[in-house]
């Protein structure tokens, strides 16, 4: 979660029109259900294991509620 936090301020500080946009919907911009976006200065391993965060959290965030 850490990594991906540190991804959408990359995106922040490169595009400022985003810091417009709600957190929850930069979230929902980056993660679906194939994975996250790409890490910067990430190993293939690192890829893997943070694409398997981005799904599980993409399918936490899409669950109807109860």
């Amino acid at each position: 979660m850490w990594l991906l936090g540190g991804e959408i301020i990359r995106d922040l500080n490169e595009n400022p029109s985003l810091r417009k946009v709600a957190a929850e919907q930069l979230v929902r911009n980056v993660i679906h259900e194939d994975g996250g976006p790409l890490i910067h200065n990430g190993w293939e391993q690192q890829q893997r294991s943070f694409d398997s965060t981005c799904r599980k959290f993409h399918r936490f965030l899409t669950q109807p509620l109860r």
